[in-house]
């Protein structure tokens, strides 16, 4: 059996209540502008460039390791 969604009209989606507080969420500063743009200047917009992200604390025994995450690259078949 499929769940299949069903369709919700302007007058029930008027009086939905709940769902996710936006108060006091900081807003992304990863967001980019490109209101304005054309689809093709939209696609020739280079992204920002992203700091990478801090080394994860590893331990002996860990799920990566135990998932053989380490061993990727080092053996070939």
């Amino acid at each position: 059996m499929r769940n299949e969604m069903s369709l919700i009209g302007q007058e029930q989606l008027a009086v939905v209540s709940g769902g996710m507080r936006w108060e006091g969420l900081p807003a992304s500063t990863n967001v980019e502008d490109r209101r304005g743009l054309s689809l093709r200047e939209s696609m020739r917009v280079r992204s920002p460039v992203v700091p990478p992200s801090p080394p994860v604390p590893r331990y002996p025994g860990d799920l990566p390791s135990q998932l053989g995450i380490d061993d990727i690259g080092r053996r070939r078949r």
